[in-house]
């Protein structure tokens, strides 16, 4: 069994790279000294072969490891999960796409480009029946000044374009790209493409710098409401210990709900368990506002280990409010199994308020946990 799987995992190794090959031999090759006269080059040849009409002209560029963009999941179960709107990276390794390309859709009756794309070039793509021309890949000091040259255009007609250069931008392999991003945010570039770079910016990997910069931005009350919320988003995807206290602190500083509750979630989701489960049953203890509550709630069902499990249990048989007792089933439900049904199963049948059992109800229905079948056939059999 063993050898069959190691079998099927080598073959798919040596798969990949030759559909890669496949899809750009389909591609229509274009020369040039620099990527600008390829691109130069593409767009004359799109224009005398499509005269009336479109065409792509796209690149391959050096991705980062450890980033999956417009990518297929298959689960254990066979599930199969789609990211295919070329906007979304998922941090795992073990999903990582390195085959990557910036395609740009060009529109002859227009004369410009009109849309730009990242792509996985492992996944077979239709591209809207559009031609391709292919430039090959660039090295990152081309691709770089050409996606920077994208979002400095003053041009009102390509607002989606620079987002996904932006977006591009943060997918490169190259040291140089933290410093071209917080460049663009300390000049700064426009809204709403700012807020976009401080988004992208916080899906690179942490540095103390970055933190150092989101949490000036949060902080600084001249800042506009969208730019602090991506900065806090951008905070909030940390996991380092370091920036708990950070966090903790924006909680506390902090004048909106909608700050405060981004800043719970980065802290639901801190490396240092045991302290953030500390501080967020502090907050479900003291805190008045009961949906900030309910979001430290929410957390604690993220964080491992018996100090949060034991605080959601205490809140659901202690006397909390009825919405905060629900909320802390829900995040019960998101526990481990065999955690979680037990006390699912004790709540159901026993808890004193009725809103809060038939909650339990409804989690446990969603587990398709046999101790769970066996709870509704007692309870039907009654």
């Amino acid at each position: 069994m063993l050898r069959a799987k190691l079998l099927a995992v080598v073959s798919v190794m040596l798969w990949l790279p030759a559909l890669v090959s496949a899809q750009t031999k389909s591609f229509l090759p274009v020369e040039g000294a620099t990527l600008k006269a390829k691109l130069d080059n593409a767009v004359n040849a799109g224009r005398s072969n499509t005269p009336n009409g479109r065409f792509w002209v796209a690149y391959q560029f050096e991705a980062r490891p450890g980033v999956a963009v417009d990518f297929e999941v298959v689960d254990s179960a066979g599930g199969v999960y789609i990211s295919n709107d070329s906007s979304s990276i998922l941090s795992d390794s073990r999903f990582e796409t390195r085959e990557l390309g910036l395609f740009q859709l060009y529109d002859v009756q227009r004369e410009l480009f009109t849309r730009a794309e990242v792509y996985n070039l492992r996944r077979n793509h239709e591209y809207s029946s559009y031609p391709v021309y292919w430039a090959g890949k660039v090295t990152n000091e081309e691709s770089l000044t050409y996606l920077k040259s994208i979002v400095d255009s003053s041009s009102t007609e390509i607002n989606r374009r620079a987002d996904r250069a932006i977006f591009a931008i943060a997918l490169h392999d190259d040291v140089r790209v933290d410093s071209i991003l917080t460049e663009m945010i300390r000049r700064p570039v426009a809204e709403p493409l700012r807020s976009r770079v401080i988004y992208w910016l916080g899906n690179t990997p942490e540095t103390a710098a970055k933190n150092a910069l989101f949490s000036e931005l949060v902080r600084d009350s001249n800042e506009g409401s969208d730019a602090r919320r991506a900065a806090m988003l951008a905070l909030s995807m940390s996991r380092s210990a370091a920036a708990l206290q950070i966090l903790e602190n924006m909680f506390e500083t902090q004048p909106t709900q909608d700050l405060k509750q981004r800043a719970l979630n980065g802290i639901g989701r801190n490396d240092n368990t045991d302290a953030a489960a500390t501080y967020l049953i502090k907050v479900v203890e003291s805190e008045q506002d009961i949906e900030l509550r309910k979001s430290a709630i929410s957390n604690l069902g993220r964080l491992a280990g018996q100090k949060s499990l034991g605080a959601l249990t205490s809140t659901i048989e202690g006397d909390a409010p009825v919405e905060i007792q629900k909320q802390a089933v829900i995040a019960i439900g998101r526990r481990p199994k065999d955690e979680a049904i037990p006390i699912l199963i004790r709540t159901a049948r026993n808890h004193p308020r009725m809103e809060v059992r038939k909650q339990a109800i409804r989690v446990l229905g969603q587990t398709g946990d046999e101790r769970a079948v066996a709870l509704f056939r007692e309870l039907l059999s009654k």
